[in-house]
């Protein structure tokens, strides 16, 4: 089996493990059935990252040590297990004898976690497999299967709008999440069947390195295969013989700022405790927090901001007689968002593979220079959220949004595999996962508590419905603390970006 046939199944299991980023697309639908506030409705949906995050550490280090089927396992069943839940809860609503009524908030928030977690599971076996198949297309290789994580929302709201959306007046919610849960269920089996490591030839005494490079179209130079030669004599001192032999194996080193003190990707492994000694490693945690939490709290409150917009502007006679309801805008909305998503994971990998490995020395580019960038991206989309008052153009916010956090996921692995080594790649990405786990959920509650503190307690003549669910109607009032928070949020991580890509030469001179 080749690796390209590796790279195609993992992508397919990816495509299931990004449904986390389709909750805004369902829970606006879920809070009106079970009338949850605010609050409520972010505490499940950070429960579903919360399970991404907090499982990453384990499962990364249980693909690390016994490979990629057992987790698939587990994707299958906390996937599909999680959504089918998800969907009793909402068909039962808030009945006596349903399931809200028995497990309440507690039980959606374990359906969710048991989501996230399955998604943790996918994505890290599918990833692992592909990073051990290839070598200097490493990343453009990774960031096809993380653009297809992204594009998982875009995915399952066009088969939504395509299949289930053919009757307005019919509630598709339930049809929805049947569609993600047998949706996960087939790409997990797909995996399952196909998804595993294929080393490279030279690994397992096929041809050389030089051949296989050739073979994935990028055949080093002269200039590169000298310098390689120079630092493994340099290494092994007056033992000669030994270092000549040992020289194939010197094959992942760095073209860019090559030093003779630094390590291949596959001879380096800073992991475990070890990581706490290193600096880079507190600067890449704060950074993918900072960047993570803004990313996540645009995502999971969208609908929400575009219920509020939608709603504003109806109560002030703004709203267009051809305007799109608010529940169309918000899935096409989600849709744009996850398309930009999977946009900015294969736009980093591929510009980063192609500005390190194929542009003229002198111009050659280290991939933390894409950490400033993200920011950069970032930081704007908050600013155009704060500005934007109307609902059917928040689709600026949205795209930048979704590119950035495209951008930073795409980009943020890859660099913490070069930085500190690939034996322990998906056990290090875990721990670095921790990150978006802790930052997303504080953003997400806190813009939870600044909405909640702006719904109206007594009712409106106009607005009683929405006021009783729990809905401001204030416009941007409801939430504009919280860009403002997040927008300070993406400015540090920009100052952060700046210190990794200028400041820590270590970033640079171990890049691979």
């Amino acid at each position: 089996m080749g690796r390209y046939t590796v790279l195609v199944a993992a992508t397919t299991v990816a495509l299931s493990c990004g449904t986390n980023y389709a909750y805004s697309a369902y829970a606006p639908q879920l809070a009106n059935a079970l009338s949850l506030s605010s609050t409520q409705t972010n505490l499940i949906g950070v429960c579903g990252n919360l399970g991404v995050y907090l499982s990453s550490p384990f499962i990364g280090r249980a693909v690390d040590r016994r490979g990629p089927k057992p987790t698939l396992a587990l994707a299958a069943v906390a996937l599909t297990g999680g959504y089918l839940v998800i969907r009793a809860f909402y068909v039962a609503g808030d009945a006596l004898d349903g399931l809200y009524a028995r497990l309440g908030v507690p039980g959606l928030m374990a359906a969710e976690l048991l989501t996230g977690i399955g998604s943790t599971a996918g994505l890290s076996s599918a990833g692992n497999s592909v990073a051990r198949s290839f070598k200097k297309r490493r990343a453009a290789a990774l960031s096809v299967v993380l653009s297809a994580f992204g594009l998982s929302a875009f995915f399952y709201s066009t088969l939504s709008s395509l299949f289930l959306h053919s009757r307005t007046d019919t509630d598709t919610t339930p049809a929805f999440l049947l569609l993600l849960a047998l949706g996960s269920l087939v790409s997990t089996v797909v995996g399952l069947l196909f998804v595993r490591p294929v080393p490279p030839a030279s690994a397992v005494g096929g041809p050389t390195t030089a051949a296989v490079d050739r073979e994935e179209g990028e055949e080093r130079t002269a200039e590169e295969v000298s310098a390689e030669a120079e630092a493994a004599l340099s290494e092994a001192g007056d033992d000669v013989p030994a270092a000549r032999d040992s020289a194939p194996r010197q094959d992942e080193r760095t073209p860019l700022l090559r030093s003779t003190s630094s390590k291949s990707v596959q001879e380096r492994n800073i992991s475990g405790w070890a990581l706490f000694h290193e600096l880079d490693f507190y600067l890449i945690f704060l950074f993918n927090g900072l960047c993570a939490g803004v990313g996540l709290c645009y995502i999971n409150n969208l609908g929400t901001v575009v219920r509020s917009l939608a709603l504003a502007q109806s109560g002030n006679g703004f709203l267009a007689a051809a305007a799109p309801s608010p529940a169309v805008l918000q899935s096409r909305l989600v849709s744009l968002l996850s398309l930009f998503n999977s946009l900015g994971r294969l736009f980093s990998g591929f510009t980063s593979d192609h500005l390190l490995h194929s542009s003229p020395l002198p111009f050659r580019v280290p991939r933390v220079a894409f950490l400033p960038l993200t920011a950069s991206i970032l930081l704007l989309s908050q600013l155009v959220a704060l500005q934007t008052a109307r609902a059917e153009s928040l689709w600026a916010a949205t795209a930048l949004t979704g590119m950035a956090h495209g951008c930073l996921f795409g980009i943020s692995g890859i660099v913490g595999l070069e930085r500190f080594g690939l034996r322990s790649f998906s056990q290090t990405n875990g721990v670095l996962a921790l990150a978006p786990a802790l930052f997303g959920q504080t953003t997400n509650l806190l813009f939870g508590r600044i909405y909640d503190a702006h719904v109206p307690h007594s009712p409106r003549t106009s607005f009683v419905a929405a006021v009783a669910s729990g809905t401001c109607t204030l416009g941007r009032a409801c939430y504009a603390p919280a860009f403002v928070l997040t927008s300070c949020m993406a400015l540090g991580a920009l100052a952060l970006g700046l210190w990794l890509a200028l400041g820590r030469k270590a970033m640079r001179v171990r890049a691979a």
